[in-house]
């Protein structure tokens, strides 16, 4: 106590004043935000003239908010008073969380109110916190007239020009006129529960484009992106944590990648997470103008003459069985699980995935899974089709999930689609994730593999093997891996290839064999290319050791975007199935932040490209809401990726 009164009495006799001894002056909220001039950059970062300083502003309380920073949520309001000032932001948030003290009053909207507080730069918002409620004067009639909301109309110019219009915006009422595009659909972030789309303007020359299917934001460098090198900073954020105010499980509704918006969007703009966002205050009347699926669908085969190929990343597939025999599968842990919420969760999502492969895929004779949860503790099937065990761990030699699946399939055709499991336990990571594949019984068959087998046998000969025993098993179908150098493995879930004999029927003697590597490489398409760039010469070693006319197949989820590194790599030597096969405006696997993009891929030797004769991108995932996911009776949403399917005709 002694050692607290000392510092304030030097405080103060260095003329230094706390909160009690002075009021803090009563300034302009455009003061606070400060003024944006016309040759900032990276106004995004712009700090407040007033930071870390206590001041007073008064103004109309134009909307309330509720947010969940780490897990608790808080609540605010936006409050605004012109200053004449194009370059500065009219309106400010007001946080009223933990060190707040508004008293008796309770905020609403078009009150006119003095609060002070701290001016605090919270990830480049500039906000209010440790508020103080000081007084009530007024209250508008109508909050239109008193502050009309401002049209949401970014520049289609430079970053720094957009950054700039929106900072000199921040906080303020705005709308987005009727008629605008959903470019990406409602995403939830689960870890607070907050909901967003993308939505582009009206008048934007997307919006426009006669093929509605190309209505949409690429990430650029794809023929249909806008050609400016920007990261397509048009596309607007739309969030509805305003309307959480009483409510926090309130969530926007279910928007789909080109649905039309037939009424304004209202709200406020704020900055979060390096992206402006508009926080809207009622919800729009919609329009579902396509459906997703329709654009460039795969097509039903000749089996007697094709056969079809499919890379398919299902998303965690977690059973809701704890594996006794991994510590690190505890369904309340998280942190290196993505364990289902409940048994019903994991049953809806395999009748999904079931309904997905046989109706929307038209069952590929070859599928290769990625995200698929290696743990086999159940026989005969998985956890909702076979008989578990707490005591024999690699029971069967087969992933449960993908047992589940094969039975789903088989019980929802009657049995006329049967699926065979094939995998290898040494494909997973430490979270349990693998790789792994399912092929038709009724005309594919699995390869015996032989001791001198250049791929699934032995491998004397492999300068890894020494350290990955994996590389030497003789088996049908193999992880490998390989060393980086400084600790790092080439993959961190190794390659699962597999050597499938597809027939016309199982007892023709007409036949092909061809060889599948389906992987799963490093996250993160910006960076990391070193390894995936190790992992794609990897996967042409594995071609070379087939053979020079080997038909041969890389795919999978590789992380990587169409100009990367290690996609010229496989490019150099292999065919890219779907680069002038599948439409423009079809050429998509994954939706990030708005932008639909290409992750994953399947690559084909010359050989087997000469069969080819058409590849399709499935648009049954990335475009939907993800509520789509909870609902058992469609079909759409079973995971955010969508799968690719190349066909071929079988040789005579």
């Amino acid at each position: 106590m002694r050692i607290v009164m000392l510092l304030v009495v030097l405080l103060v006799s260095a003329g230094m004043t706390t909160a009690q001894d002075e009021t803090p002056p009563l300034v302009k909220i455009g003061e606070v935000q400060g003024v944006i001039a016309d040759d900032l950059a990276d106004a995004n970062t712009f700090d407040s003239p007033y930071r870390d300083q206590d001041v007073r502003v008064q103004g109309v309380v134009t909307n309330l908010i509720a947010i969940n920073p780490g897990g608790r949520i808080v609540y605010g309001f936006f409050l605004q008073d012109s200053d004449g000032d194009p370059q500065t932001s009219d309106a400010i948030q007001v946080i009223t969380g933990p060190g707040s003290n508004m008293g008796d009053y309770q905020v609403q909207v078009g009150d006119i109110i003095t609060v002070q507080g701290e001016v605090e730069e919270y990830f480049d918002l500039t906000r209010l916190e440790n508020v103080e409620f000081v007084s009530l004067d007024g209250q508008v009639d109508n909050l239109d007239e008193a502050v009309p909301a401002l049209e949401l109309n970014p520049p289609l110019t430079t970053p720094d020009d957009i950054y700039r219009y929106y900072e000199r915006i921040e906080a303020m009422r705005v709308y987005l006129p009727a008629e605008s595009v959903v470019v990406a659909p409602t995403h939830i972030f689960t870890s607070t529960n907050d909901t967003e789309i993308y939505v582009a303007r009206h008048d934007h020359p997307l919006a426009g484009r006669d093929d509605v299917f190309a209505r949409r934001v690429f990430r650029d460098v794809h023929p249909l992106d806008d050609g400016v090198v920007m990261d397509n900073l048009y596309r607007i954020s739309v969030e509805g944590n305003i309307l959480k105010v009483g409510d926090y499980n309130t969530n926007l509704p279910r928007f789909n990648t080109f649905d039309v918006l037939e009424t304004p969007l209202t709200g406020n703009i704020v900055y979060a997470f390096g992206r402006y966002t508009l926080q809207i205050d009622s919800l729009p009347r919609f329009r579902h103008e396509v459906n997703p699926a329709d654009n460039h669908p795969v097509p039903e085969i000749d089996r007697t003459r094709q056969f079809s190929v499919a890379t398919f990343n299902v998303e965690n597939l977690y059973d809701f069985y704890n594996d006794p025999f991994d510590r690190e599968d505890n369904p309340g842990d998280t942190r290196l699980n993505y364990v289902p919420l409940s048994m019903v969760e994991y049953e809806t999502r395999l009748t999904k995935l079931a309904n997905q492969i046989i109706s929307e895929l038209n069952a590929p004779d070859i599928i290769g899974f990625q995200e698929i949860e290696y743990q086999d503790v159940c026989a005969g099937g998985g956890q909702v089709y076979g008989t578990c065990s707490d005591e024999m761990n690699n029971i069967d030699g087969m992933p449960d999930t993908l047992q589940d699946l094969a039975a789903e399939i088989s019980l929802t055709t009657g049995g006329e689609i049967v699926y065979l499991v094939a995998g290898d336990p040494d494909s997973a990571d430490e979270r349990g994730i693998s790789q792994g594949f399912l092929y038709r019984a009724d005309r594919v068959e699995l390869v015996e593999p032989t001791a001198d087998h250049p791929i699934f046998g032995e491998r004397p000969d492999d300068p890894a093997g020494s350290r990955f025993a994996l590389n030497n098993e003789v088996a049908n179908p193999k992880a490998f891996n390989a060393s980086l150098g400084l600790g790092l493995n080439i993959f961190s879930r190794p390659a699962l290839v597999g050597l499938f004999r597809i027939y016309s029927e199982l007892d023709s003697e007409q036949f092909v064999d061809v060889y599948y590597s389906v992987n799963h490489l490093s996250s993160n398409p910006e960076e990391n290319h070193t390894v995936r760039e190790a992992g794609a010469t990897y996967n042409l070693n594995l071609l070379a050791d087939a053979g020079e006319n080997a038909l041969f197949i890389v795919g999978g989820d590789l992380n990587s975007f169409r100009e990367s590194s290690e996609i010229a790599l496989l490019e150099a030597e292999m065919v890219n199935v779907t680069a002038g096969n599948v439409p423009d405006a079809a050429d998509y696997t994954y939706i990030f932040a708005g932008q639909a993009q290409v992750l994953d891929y399947l690559f084909v030797s010359p050989a087997l490209a000469d069969l080819m004769t058409g590849a399709h991108i499935q648009h049954i995932n990335a475009d939907y809401s993800y509520d789509y996911r909870l609902s058992v009776d469609e079909v759409y949403h079973a995971g955010d990726h969508d799968p690719v399917v190349a066909i071929f005709d079988l040789p005579e």
